[in-house]
């Protein structure tokens, strides 16, 4: 299941327990990537990021799941890939050159 072409991806900060649980897994993920990227830096720490996500979604175990296939969707289509300039370790990520293209064209889908 994808997103509707054209259509924006919910703000992550924005959806309920319930809608993050249900949203099909490309449209939760561009809004986890669209999260993940909001501060503009180019690298983010998974552990830092996730601890806010956790701290939200409490007590939410399956958009707490949801949230986690997301990520792993993420990485596993290369929209987000480790930095290795920064850790060897797997926690530090930056969005790929594919994953940004992605995110800009707001094709549904695979990135």
């Amino acid at each position: 299941m994808t997103q509707n072409q054209g259509a924006p991806a919910p703000t992550l900060r924005a959806l309920s327990p319930d809608q993050v649980a249900t949203l099909p897994v490309d449209t939760l993920a561009r809004s986890v990537l669209l999260d993940m990227t909001r501060s503009g830096k180019a690298t983010v720490s998974v552990r830092k990021w996730a601890s806010g996500v956790r701290r939200m979604y409490r007590g939410h175990p399956q958009a707490l799941r949801a949230i986690s296939e997301s990520v792993a969707w993420l990485r596993h289509h290369m929209a987000l890939v480790d930095d290795l300039s920064v850790s060897l370790e797997g926690d530090w990520i930056t969005l790929s050159r594919h994953g940004a293209q992605w995110l800009s064209s707001g094709a549904p889908g695979v990135p």
